[in-house]
């Protein structure tokens, strides 16, 4: 009995010890603790005097972008970056914010900002993020997130503690701003640059995207005769660092027997450039810069492309859909089809093989209401001086196929709209596809090879 009577008093005083210690763990409900663990996350975040780093990369292969957000107690948060789209609107930007708990801790960008403008890219497929999941807090006091909705990959973010006047010394505005007036200028599809150097015959042929912040080398050529050119196939992601671009993997190698390592540029003056292909001349810049070599260049706005100046090696024979037809920046597809009634795509023959003379035309293949098909084509001559297109077209259209119904006379509206003033320029739009534009009419027309 006194055996018992022991047992009983031992197990009342382990449970009267363990109650002070651990039922504090449960005196909270669920709700309760996920308020705390909300208003703790909450406070982590407006703790830094000088707000966050971010180094944001939306998806691998990508570059990135430094983002530095200031978070207050009203729930704003005031994001910074040097993405240089829509006029400047995500250089500097207040919205509101929220920390809420799901199945986890999230951290919520309410309103339309850099990150949501970055998400609508690619129909919403370029995998950037305006929802995330917090992750926890590092020993050095970081903040770790990732992305809510990419399931398979999702994108990691570190928020790092800003240093005092940080982000003036990273945020490449200025540069942004400077790019964007460059790729404005032409009105191109293509942005078509090129870097030259200053004391080497060599120019590279590339284009930037600064939305992705890749950019991409497709050609050399020498300064002096650009039709001797390389052709090249890098692409790498860079990030902006004030003024310059810093290129994720170095561009090295022996380009016309160059030796050319570069990690970066670094840019300084932006100046006024014309060109004289229209009647009106075009206003275009030139970027004056150094690499990380220490070469002496200039980053060009040009209608010359080495690469475009090739297409003619990768078929004889190229279709452009109606789809792949613009205006001045605007979709003429639905003109197109209303001109010519049944056409589907334009067609290019290009030193095509019949059987006798090489067959050169261009026209609409136009498919009829009865099932049969027309090729309403217009035979030329020409001349490819680098990659301008000079077309000398015969009198009238020629009628392949069967007879049709569609107004053949309007398909001159746009072989004059590519071709008008011997300014077509033949650019390389991505690989396997080229761009056919005149900037004397602001049209484009985009091929690709067919054999």
């Amino acid at each position: 009995m006194k055996r018992i009577l022991y047992l009983l008093c031992l197990t009342s005083f382990i449970f009267t010890g363990c109650k002070d210690d651990d039922i504090n763990l449960f005196d909270k409900t669920a709700d309760e603790r996920a308020a705390e663990a909300i208003a703790n996350l909450k406070a982590d975040l407006i703790a830094p005097a000088n707000g966050w780093k971010l180094r944001y990369r939306p998806e691998n292969g990508s570059g990135s972008f430094y983002v530095f957000l200031k978070f207050e107690d009203d729930n704003t948060v005031n994001i910074q970056t040097d993405l240089g789209v829509d006029d400047g609107e995500y250089f500097n930007q207040t919205i509101t914010y929220r920390v809420d708990n799901s199945l986890g801790l999230e951290l919520i960008l309410e309103n339309y900002s850099f990150f949501s403008y970055l998400f609508e890219q690619d129909d919403a497929t370029f995998g950037a993020e305006y929802e995330f999941n917090f992750v926890n807090k590092t020993p050095d006091d970081a903040l770790v997130f990732s992305s809510k909705t990419d399931f398979s990959n999702p994108t990691i973010l570190l928020f790092v503690e800003a240093a005092a006047d940080e982000a003036d010394m990273l945020l490449g505005t200025a540069l942004a701003q400077n790019l964007n007036a460059m790729s404005a200028g032409l009105g191109s599809l293509t942005q078509s640059y090129k870097l030259v150097y200053e004391n080497k015959d060599l120019e590279f042929y590339l284009s930037l995207n600064d939305m992705r912040r890749t950019i991409s080398f497709k050609s050399a050529a020498r300064k002096s005769n650009i039709q001797i050119a390389q052709a090249m196939t890098f692409t790498t992601p860079y990030i902006v660092k004030g003024d310059s671009i810093v290129f994720d993997s170095p561009l090295t190698g022996s380009f016309l027997g160059n030796p050319i390592t570069m990690k970066g540029i670094k840019f300084n003056n932006l100046e006024d450039a014309e060109l004289n292909v229209c009647t009106d001349p075009i206003q275009v810049f030139s970027y004056a810069g150094v690499t990380s070599a220490n070469d002496l260049v200039q980053l060009e706005t040009t209608l010359l492309d080495a690469s475009g100046s090739q297409f003619a090696s990768q078929s004889d024979f190229f279709v452009c859909p109606i789809s792949n037809i613009i205006d001045n920046g605007v979709f003429a597809g639905a003109a197109v089809a209303e001109d010519i009634t049944g056409a589907s795509s334009m067609q290019l023959y290009y030193n095509y093989d019949l059987g006798g003379d090489p067959f050169y035309a261009m026209g609409f293949f136009i498919q009829n209401s009865n099932g049969t098909t027309t090729f309403a084509l217009r035979e030329f001559t020409s001349t490819l001086v680098n990659n301008n297109l000079i077309v000398n077209f015969a009198p009238e259209i020629s009628i392949f196929g069967s007879p049709t119904t569609a107004n053949i006379d309007n398909v001159n509206i746009y072989l004059d709209a590519m071709t008008a003033g011997d300014a077509t320029y033949i650019l390389e739009y991505a690989d396997g596809l080229y761009e056919f534009f005149n900037p004397c009419t602001g049209w484009s027309f985009v091929f690709f090879p067919i054999n």
